[in-house]
């Protein structure tokens, strides 16, 4: 036998007993890659990762690295939603210093005599706990209308009695109406059921009622035009005789304008529900007046439609409104207006 084929079975040896110790011992066989190379070592090297990565039964799992846990969701929440109101048909009357005009227009003359139209709604919320705004206005000019009374204007002839005065009948009165109407509402809210949001399982619901101030400043115009016969002429002399005359004067204006702004208490009701993970059914609202400043005055609005999710933080509306507004002017006695808006609001709703 060769000195090397000696050498070679003592390492043979040296190895076995290498990994004989460790056994008898009771631990696991410990080597060192660094000190070997060749198949075997590798196999051996990487044993000991394999049986750590493996784990023995019952052992412990390992915690979760921070980056894996699901941060717990804010206290705070908000919406903000762009609306434009579409009314099919708009009623009501105006009175300017004693002269009543009604009016009914449709959504084509609405269109027409459009000038201005803006209108936002949002929200914010900790916890249950929010506010909420509804801020619009549009302005109208040109619009035609009829007068529900006619014009009578009255001049006397001096200390001795006698005087002048013109009738006017409603018929032959043609109106030019203009307005400008702008709604504020500030409210407090509490939230029952769902936080909102774009995207949720169907059945979930949100009841959220408010209250708060309604500010509404309407400013209305009235141009009385008056062309051709139908007038009468009523003269009265000192002694109390009278002469009428008809068909004069051929041609008559007149110009008048009111403004109010009403602060009135809110009360109102948001709801929704979820009919599919993308679909809802909402429904909305309010009154506001109750006569605590004037008797006359009062506000209310209601509404309903659907929600479809066009992402999961964005919403598409589209629903039914009609708004009522009644209204006075404490600077000029008399003025006062009556407004109905009835037709569709779309909106585009974004969830905070």
């Amino acid at each position: 036998m060769g000195s090397g084929h000696l050498l070679r079975s003592l390492g043979g040896l040296s190895l076995l007993a290498g990994l004989a110790a460790p056994a008898l011992a009771g631990g696991s066989p410990q080597w060192n890659a660094a000190s070997s190379s060749g198949p075997a070592a590798a196999v051996l090297a990487s044993a000991p990762s394999q049986a750590a990565a493996a784990g023995k039964p019952g052992s412990p799992a390992a915690p979760a690295s921070p980056a894996s846990r699901t941060p717990a969701p804010s206290p705070w929440a908000g919406t903000v939603e762009l609306y434009g109101f579409a009314p099919l048909r708009t009623t009501g009357s105006t009175t300017v210093q004693g002269l009543s005009t009604d009016f009914d227009f449709d959504l084509g003359q609405v269109l027409r005599a459009l000038t201005t139209m803006a209108s936002v709604r949002g929200s914010v919320e900790y916890g249950r706990l929010g506010l909420l705004t509804d801020l619009s206005t549009v302005s109208l000019e040109g619009v035609r209308g009829r007068t529900s009374n006619g014009v009578q204007l009255s001049r006397s002839l001096g200390p001795g009695g006698g005087g002048v005065s013109v009738t006017i009948p409603p018929r032959s009165l043609n109106a030019n109406i203009g307005f400008s109407q702008g709604i504020v509402d500030l409210a407090l809210r509490y939230r029952f059921g769902d936080r909102e949001s774009a995207v949720a399982r169907p059945g979930r619901f949100t009841l959220i009622p408010y209250a708060g101030v309604r500010v509404v400043n309407l400013q209305s115009s009235l141009d009385l035009e008056h062309q051709g016969a139908g007038a009468n002429l009523t003269l009265t002399g000192p002694n109390g005789r009278t002469l009428s005359l008809n068909g004069s004067p051929r041609s008559f204006s007149r110009y008048g304008a009111v403004s109010s702004t009403l602060a009135q208490p809110l009360l109102g009701t948001h709801a929704q529900v979820f009919l599919a993970p993308r679909l809802r059914l909402f429904a909305r609202g309010d009154i506001g007046g109750f006569g605590i400043d004037r008797a006359s005055d009062l506000s209310w609005n209601a509404q309903a439609g659907l929600g479809y999710a066009i992402g999961n933080s964005t919403q598409l509306n589209l629903s039914w409104r009609y708004l009522h507004l009644v209204g006075s002017s404490t600077e000029t006695p008399g003025n006062r207006y009556t407004l109905n808006e009835n037709g569709v609001e779309i909106g585009l709703k974004f969830f905070l």
